[in-house]
């Protein structure tokens, strides 16, 4: 809620197709209450009187296009001096499993980023069976997907495309020839450590909005950011859930014995966390709270509580060594879901959260948002 003199004005983001989403921003004083929204471009100018779960919402601008279930009263003229200026920005996650494709623009200080879509390249995998190299083949399925969108950005009027790469290009033996292939269509790639990833990983599920805590339980890494007197701070492991799940949970007997391994791990390397932040928001962590719920919807403002966590936390320790080793071979994605619980009730018990948002955005929203924010 924006609590200006103005009167009340909703922060709720509103599914309009279920790729789709709508933010709003309060236009008297032009803050942002979700700063980031992720949406569809714009494309309409015209104030709305809206209606959204009870709240009488006087002046919103919206963003985005769409179905919705809210009542929308007739369109009112564009205010004098309306700012029909728009930004764009194409940004490109090159991760050791997927590229992910995003397209970002900022209109009237409002950024809005649209996943465009996804390619799995496997570069993780390529390098491990590989010896450290990734091949002249996935090169050349890399520079196809990359050309690809980086027409698509221009065809879209955007003057700019960025990309960064993470562990698996980071730690390849021939990094500089994916460096220089990149280069020749036209992208300078930021091989970004896990420092790096994690000031992304915050702006991107923040927008840059102070005093929060985010973690990212990726596949070749673990991070967490916060920020404090104006600083994003972040620490990372090289430890994704891959790794987790084989050196802890995998060889387990029982789940007992895998948490208690895998938590004196996370204490050893997770050992200081910020206790005062007022919200935690989870990326990558939508398989786990469906896991944990039971439920497979993705909805914008989807929490997941310490309450749940602890409840399937003890289902979980309550499994015999063959119900476990049945568990380990029956259910999907049982080498995200099983590290990723453990890591984000440990971040919650450590930083006392009672519950985490669920974010989808990606990394390249991060890129987005930042920059914008530095222009």
């Amino acid at each position: 809620m924006c609590r200006a003199n103005h009167g009340p004005v909703t922060d709720i983001v509103l599914t309009l197709t279920p790729n789709c989403r709508l933010g709003a921003f309060c236009v008297p004083c032009e803050r942002t209450p979700q700063a980031g929204s992720v949406g569809f471009p714009v494309r309409m100018r015209l104030w709305r009187r809206l209606s959204i779960a009870g709240y009488c919402c006087r002046e919103l601008a919206p963003i985005g296009i769409g179905r919705t279930s809210v009542n929308i009263e007739d369109p009112i003229p564009l205010p004098p001096g309306f700012d029909e200026a728009i930004k764009s920005v194409g940004a490109i996650d090159m991760g050791s499993k997927n590229f992910k494709f995003v397209f970002g623009q900022k209109v009237n200080g409002i950024i809005t980023t649209e996943l465009i879509g996804k390619e799995s390249l496997e570069l993780g995998k390529e390098v491990t069976e590989n010896d450290g190299l990734i091949g002249e083949e996935k090169i050349l399925q890399m520079q196809e997907a990359l050309a690809r969108f980086v027409r698509y950005c221009r065809d879209r009027g955007a003057p700019e495309v960025l990309a960064i790469a993470t562990s698996a290009i980071r730690n390849a033996k021939n990094h500089q020839r994916i460096i220089d292939m990149a280069r020749e269509t036209g992208l300078m790639i930021d091989v970004a450590e896990g420092v790096r990833e994690g000031r992304l990983g915050y702006l991107a599920a923040t927008g840059g909005v102070s005093n929060k805590l985010v973690s990212d339980g990726g596949s070749k890494s673990m991070q967490l950011a916060w920020e404090f007197t104006g600083k994003i701070h972040s620490h990372s492991v090289p430890v994704g859930y891959e790794l987790a799940y084989e050196s802890f949970l995998e060889p387990a007997s029982t789940f007992n014995e895998a948490e208690q391994m895998f938590r004196r791990f996370l204490g050893g390397n997770f050992t200081e966390l910020p206790e005062n932040t007022n919200q935690l928001v989870a990326l990558a962590a939508n398989t786990i709270a469906s896991f944990v719920t039971g439920e497979e919807k993705r909805t914008p403002h989807r929490t997941l509580t310490k309450a749940a966590l602890n409840g399937k936390l003890s289902e979980l320790r309550m499994l015999s060594g063959s119900q476990y080793g049945d568990l380990k071979s029956s259910l999907p994605r049982i080498g995200k879901v099983l590290p990723g619980v453990i890591f984000l009730d440990y971040v919650m018990e450590r930083s006392g959260h009672r519950e985490a948002l669920i974010s989808e955005n990606e990394l390249p929203v991060g890129l987005i948002v930042e920059f914008f924010l530095t222009r």
